[in-house]
């Protein structure tokens, strides 16, 4: 899921004045993705989150990609092209209780709208629909533990690059080592049907978040696939005000909503097995927040 909050304590135990938090939250990311056999991707987004409420937002992440893998036709050839993929848009409420361990929770409704090109595998085609949820608590003041899961409501994958099933969950936590900087890390997998010959994707990733000024956050993020179609490697960097940082409670962790938000939306970036025909990938294993998303 790409939903997600973040409490501005910290940034004013730096110093700065406390605000409330803004009505718009921004934040532009790119990274790279590398496959075996040989594909590879390229990805630049944004997203645009519009918090109406403190209990109800609504996001748009726009991303477009360029994948370079060995050509089926060319031996020793490659096949490139370059697009925007399909648009994820995402409805989040939330909620932070006041109890011990500061938990959260938060509910996800997503739609993602059929923009990208089908024949160069960066669109399905047709509209698709997912739900997920996520639940946060932070057990110091300094620490939080995030646990998500989501599934495609329709037979379009709203899954990330990273997966290839009907569903995915993870499990995360951070630190904050100071009262500017933080690491995170955290395991994700898909569920449900998927390839025999493939089996599920699971991945494990690891971050570090720094506080520019306010809310504004610069995000790096590094992914290793350990089974599946998931990227063997991956590396994205963000900065913006919509990326949580330091303390986290909610729907989202920073790894998801950095990784999502380059990450291919909710379909198109090819079936990521790093075979040499990915045409009509919508439906294989791409795509992805409102871990938002994550779910590099």
């Amino acid at each position: 899921m790409y939903a997600q909050t973040s409490l501005h304590s910290d940034s004013a135990a730096a110093g700065e004045e406390a605000t409330h938090p803004a009505p718009v939250e921004y934040g532009v990311a790119g990274g790279a993705l590398s496959y075996e056999g040989g594909r590879q991707e390229q990805a630049v987004g944004a997203v645009l989150r519009w918090v109406t409420t403190p209990w109800l937002s609504f996001s748009a992440t726009p991303t477009a990609v360029h994948m370079r893998e060995p050509s089926a036709t060319a031996v020793g050839g490659y096949d490139a092209r370059t697009g925007m993929v399909d648009l994820p848009l995402d409805a989040t409420l939330a909620h932070d209780f006041k109890a011990p361990w500061s938990p959260g929770v938060a509910l996800e409704l997503g739609v993602s709208l059929p923009l990208g090109d089908t024949a160069s595998g960066f669109g399905a085609g047709k509209a698709g629909y997912s739900a997920g949820a996520g639940f946060g608590f932070s057990p110091t003041e300094r620490m939080w533990v995030h646990l998500g899961a989501g599934r495609s409501l329709t037979d379009v994958g709203m899954q990330t690059a990273f997966a290839s099933g009907s569903g995915w969950g993870d499990a995360s936590a951070g630190v904050s080592v100071t009262e500017r900087f933080s690491v995170s890390g955290g395991y994700s997998t898909d569920f449900g049907a998927v390839d025999s010959t493939l089996g599920h994707s699971r991945s494990i990733d690891g971050g570090l978040a720094f506080i520019v000024k306010g809310p504004t956050t610069l995000n790096l993020n590094a992914s290793h696939g350990v089974s599946g179609v998931a990227p063997r490697w991956s590396l994205a960097v963000g900065l913006g005000t919509a990326f949580p940082y330091l303390t986290h409670i909610g729907a989202g962790t920073p790894i998801d909503a950095l990784r999502n938000t380059f990450g291919g939306g909710t379909h198109g970036l090819g079936n990521g097995n790093g075979g040499t025909n990915s045409g009509n990938s919508g439906n294989a294993g791409s795509g992805g927040n409102g871990r938002g998303r994550k779910t590099l």
